[in-house]
C-alpha cells in the first residue's frame, strides 16, 4: 500500500516507476480498489464544483474597471445609442479638442493674411484684376490652413483617438471642418469689406473669385498629404496654385501653361463637386494606418 501511495496524483500515476506501478495494480486487488475509489471521488468532486460554480468566464476589462476612471458606461453590456443632445455635445467636444492640435500661430497668421488680401484689393480697387489677385491670396491662405491640419504631429492615426470608439476619419473630418469653416468666414468678411470699400467687383464676384479655386487647390493638397506626407501635399498644392495663377493671366506663354487647369480654376458646380469628392477621399484615406511611421 505504501508502494502505490506516492504514485497517485490527480487520478493519474506519476513518477519514474509508472510501468512497475501499473503492474502492481494489475496484481494487487486492494491497491486497485483504492485507486478506483480515488478516481470516483475526483469525478464526483468535479461534478459538484461544476453545479455550484457553473462555467467560469473571465470578466471583461471594462467590467473590472467600472467607473473607476470616469467611464460609467463601461459596465453596460451593450452601449446605448446617444440622443440628439448627447451627439451634439460629443461633436462640440471633439471640435474643441481639434483646436488644440492646430498650430498656435495658425490663427494670427490667417487673420493677418486675410487683412493683407483686403488691403491689396482696396489698394488696386480701380483695376479689373482686383478679384483675381484677391482670389489668389485667399486660395493660398486656404491651403495654409488645411495643410496645417495634415501635419504629422496632428495626424489622428497617431493619436489617442485611434484607441477610442471615435474613428480617426471622423476626427480628421472635424478638424478639416473647423479649418474650412474659419477660413470661409474670414474670406467672406474680407470679400464684403473689399466690395464695400470700393472694389470694382461686387460681393458675389469677389466670392466667385476664390471659392472654387480655394476649395479645389486645398482638396488636392489634402489628398496628397494624406496619401504621402504634408510636404508632398504642400508641393502638390503649390503646383496647382501656380497653374491657377497662370490660367488667371490674360495672355502670353504663361496663360498657355495654365490653360490645362483653367476649366477647374473657377467657381462652378463641377469644381465644387470635384473638391468635395477629393475631401471625401482624403477623409476615407485616414482609415489606413501608417504602420511605418508607428514602427519608426
Amino acid at each position: 500500500m505504501n508502494y502505490i501511495g506516492p504514485h497517485l496524483a490527480d487520478d493519474q500515476l506519476v513518477g519514474r516507476r509508472d510501468d512497475a506501478t501499473r503492474l502492481h495494480l494489475t496484481a494487487c486487488a486492494d491497491c486497485r480498489a483504492r485507486a478506483e475509489s480515488w478516481q470516483h471521488l475526483a469525478v464526483a468532486a468535479r461534478q459538484v464544483s461544476a453545479e455550484l460554480e457553473g462555467t467560469i468566464r473571465t470578466p471583461s476589462f471594462d467590467s473590472l474597471l467600472g467607473d473607476a476612471v470616469g467611464m460609467p458606461w463601461a459596465t453596460a453590456e451593450v452601449a446605448a445609442r446617444p440622443g440628439r443632445r448627447g451627439s451634439l455635445l460629443v461633436a462640440a467636444a471633439l471640435v474643441r479638442t481639434q483646436l488644440r492640435f492646430l498650430p498656435r500661430a495658425l490663427v494670427p497668421l490667417s487673420v493677418l493674411g486675410f487683412l493683407c488680401c483686403l488691403l491689396l484689393a482696396v489698394f488696386i480697387k480701380q483695376s479689373a484684376t482686383a478679384p483675381t489677385v484677391f482670389g489668389l491670396g485667399v486660395t493660398l491662405l486656404f491651403q495654409l490652413g488645411t495643410l496645417a491640419a495634415c501635419l504629422p504631429r496632428a495626424d489622428p492615426r497617431l493619436e489617442l483617438f485611434s484607441t477610442l470608439p471615435i474613428p480617426p476619419a471622423v476626427v480628421f473630418a472635424c478638424r478639416l471642418a473647423v479649418v474650412l469653416f474659419a477660413d470661409t468666414a474670414l474670406a467672406l468678411l474680407a470679400s464684403m469689406l473689399a466690395s464695400e470699400f470700393g472694389a470694382t467687383a461686387d460681393f458675389p464676384a469677389m466670392v466667385a473669385g476664390w471659392l472654387g479655386p480655394a476649395m479645389f487647390a486645398s482638396a488636392v493638397g489634402i489628398v496628397c498629404a494624406v496619401w504621402r506626407s504634408a510636404q508632398v501635399g504642400a508641393v502638390a498644392g503649390g503646383v496647382v496654385w501656380l497653374l491657377g495663377a497662370a490660367a488667371s493671366s490674360a495672355t502670353g506663354p504663361v496663360h498657355r501653361v495654365g490653360a490645362l487647369l483653367e476649366p477647374l480654376w473657377s467657381t462652378s458646380v463641377a469644381t465644387l463637386l470635384i473638391a468635395a469628392l477629393l475631401l471625401v477621399v482624403a477623409v476615407v484615406g485616414m482609415r489606413r494606418p501608417r504602420y511605418s511611421v508607428v514602427a519608426g
